[in-house]
């Protein structure tokens, strides 16, 4: 009996010093303040909060890797037949020509948008994405008909042989609250697919979403990442990734590949990667211009084609001219330059004769292969 009495009592007394224990610990770490100066915390106090944080930061560096991860991958764009593209390269030269003086719903625009709807039904798809161009910028509109409408439908028709760009274009419908549903719930669904198959813009824009996000943690992942989207949209030809690449590596000092950033960005038709290369050409910039210094040799006659290509790309950006013959104009160093007359090709074919008027026949005849109204590009009333 007395031995079972002194077990409790000894119990309740460890029990008791641990309680003690405890308490201290925890006024210690969260101490009663009564004023006065207050009272330094111990060292040992700050350690567990600042495992967890770190166990929070890992898994959430973990979780956003895991739902961004990304592999590049390039669209493979089908070859165009022929006669599709006699009617989108007309259609074309007539519609860029307009961009600048045309009235919404003028003649011009609505000729060239029957050419395009009916080599886009024909599977033509630079003439389906021109013709969406169109209808989203209300070049053309028709009575009793919802231009987002066909552009959802042009974007179905699309998926046979752009699909990743399919997916951007629905992604676009639904930021304009079209009634598309979308893919596993996600509100970027349609983007995250699009950027996954290869498509350049898609790819651009998800960079954007993932640089924008507010939160230290995780920046120096977020911005590897960016680059890497950036990186592989730009080699698709998509300028303004290209050119947002090259600030990135500027700012990290990498300037070889910001040039070879820039350089793409130029093919792609941005103006202000033109603007910076030949700067950095120029001689005349130091490396505190962050903006403008390539620690490249001068090179006068390279700053000048650049400038010169710059200068008309910023005076037409409105006909989204791109420069695909760069390489033939400045080549990067150490290549010597080549000749030139002082143009690119764009500006040669924009200031060149039309091409050639399609066949009413051709067009009867694509227009009949789709099912079409071969004077309206709409389908056949039944």
């Amino acid at each position: 009996m007395i031995i079972n009495i002194i077990k409790c009592l000894f119990i309740i007394i460890v029990l008791g010093v641990l309680g003690l224990l405890g308490l201290k610990r925890y006024l210690d770490c969260n101490p009663i303040h009564l004023g006065g100066t207050g009272t330094a915390i111990p060292a040992h106090c700050t350690v567990p909060q600042e495992r967890k944080e770190r166990r929070l930061t890992m898994y959430k560096v973990e979780r956003i890797k895991d739902a961004l991860d990304f592999v590049c991958k390039h669209e493979r764009r089908p070859p165009l037949s022929a006669e599709t593209q006699a009617l989108y390269e007309y259609a074309l030269y007539q519609d860029l020509h307009n961009m600048w003086t045309g009235k919404k719903n003028d003649e011009v625009w609505l000729n060239a948008a029957v050419y395009y709807r009916i080599a886009a039904a024909n599977g033509d798809y630079k003439a389906n994405i021109r013709l969406q161009y169109l209808l989203s910028t209300n070049r053309v509109r028709y009575d009793g008909r919802s231009n987002l409408e066909e552009e959802g439908e042009l974007s179905k028709l699309l998926a046979d042989s752009l699909l990743a760009t399919a997916y951007y274009k629905l992604f676009g419908h639904l930021e304009k609250r079209y009634g598309v549903e979308e893919p596993d719930g996600s509100r970027f669904g349609f983007l995250r697919k699009a950027a996954d198959l290869g498509n350049r813009e898609a790819q651009y824009v998800l960079g954007e979403y993932i640089r924008g996000i507010d939160d230290d943690e995780t920046e120096a992942f977020r911005r590897e990442l960016t680059k890497k989207l950036f990186k592989c949209s730009g080699e698709q030809g998509y300028g303004v990734a290209a050119y947002y690449l090259g600030i990135m590596y500027q700012q990290d000092k990498d300037y070889k590949n910001a040039l070879l950033a820039h350089h793409q960005g130029i093919k792609g038709g941005k103006y202000n990667s033109a603007f910076l290369l030949s700067g950095g050409f120029s001689g005349k910039y130091n490396e505190s211009n962050e903006v403008k210094y390539f620690a490249l040799a001068p090179d006068l006659e390279r700053a000048k084609r650049y400038e010169m290509i710059e200068d008309y790309l910023y005076h037409n950006e409105h006909l989204q001219p791109k420069v695909p013959d760069l390489d033939e104009i400045v080549p990067l160093p150490p290549a010597e330059l080549p000749a030139w007359d002082g143009k690119i090709a764009f500006q040669r074919w924009f200031e060149g004769e039309s091409p050639e008027k399609p066949s009413e026949a051709l067009v009867k005849k694509l227009a009949a292969q789709a099912g079409l109204d071969w004077e309206t590009g709409f389908p056949l009333k039944k």
